[in-house]
């Protein structure tokens, strides 16, 4: 039996979900992957990575609590680009920033990169920064595009509409890539555009909009249009951003050589 390495919220309906594992980009031991959402804790390598995405998460604390209680049978724990969505408004109201502490179980992991900065550990954004094609991103062909969490619709009419429900990363780098502002209430849309070089505004309907290194233009519904003029980019966020993957992936190697 082949036991998975790699624990993620494995999901193709959620391109974010999909493309977040570390083990697509770089080279780790037990590639096999295994869902967070449906953990059989018997089909589990030695060494465990889990991420990315925002599994501090009221939907995954039970899932995750029971998985740093079987530290004790694995040789390594890592928590890869993991984040906070612990404050959500699935109804697309606004929530403010999470402040509270983070949950006990991160303490059994051996290693830990938090996608989000504030909480006291090191900063190890999304590893689907990696993905060759924000290398190569498509041109501007709209002034806004709007990208939106398939359960938040966005009502904004009069720009073209696409939300993270599927998988096709290619597509949605391309529609990302061609607003010269992208408005989105979605992580890895906000994510995505800002290594793309295109600037973001986002509408916080989730408190993990509030920690991102290279923060959007956070605003909302009846006044992000009037503040498209205060958007930026970051030239160097791609680069940063591999560059902390990179340095990541080296610790975990260590870690697991050990």
């Amino acid at each position: 039996m082949t036991r998975a390495g790699q624990v993620f919220r494995a999901d193709e309906t959620n391109v974010g979900d999909w493309w977040c594992p570390p083990s697509r980009y770089f080279d780790l031991p037990d590639p096999a992957v295994a869902d967070i959402k449906d953990l059989d804790l018997d089909t589990l390598a030695d060494h465990i990575v889990v991420g990315g995405g925002g599994l501090i998460s009221a939907n995954f604390d039970a899932r995750m609590a029971r998985l740093a209680a079987a530290r004790p049978r694995m040789t390594s724990l890592v928590a890869w680009g993991i984040g906070e969505s612990l404050v959500n408004d699935k109804s697309g109201g606004r929530v403010e920033r999470y402040d509270g502490p983070l949950p006990d179980w991160l303490q059994a992991f051996d290693l830990i990169g938090l996608r989000d900065v504030g909480h006291g550990h090191r900063w190890v954004p999304c590893a689907s920064c990696m993905l060759p094609g924000f290398d190569r991103p498509a041109e501007i062909r709209h002034p806004v595009v709007v990208y939106e969490h398939k359960r938040i619709p966005i009502p904004a009419e009069g720009a073209p509409h696409r939300s993270n429900d599927g998988a096709d990363i290619a597509a949605v780098l391309d529609f990302l890539a061609s607003g010269e502002v992208v408005v989105t209430n979605s992580y890895h849309g906000a994510y995505w555009a800002t290594l793309l070089g295109r600037r973001v505004v986002a509408l916080p309907s989730l408190s993990k909009l509030h920690r991102m290194k290279h923060p959007p233009l956070l605003a909302w519904h009846d006044d992000w249009r009037d503040r498209l003029g205060e958007t930026f980019v970051y030239p160097e966020a791609l680069e940063e951003c591999r560059a902390a993957n990179r340095a990541f992936y080296t610790d975990v190697r260590r870690l697991q050589s050990a």
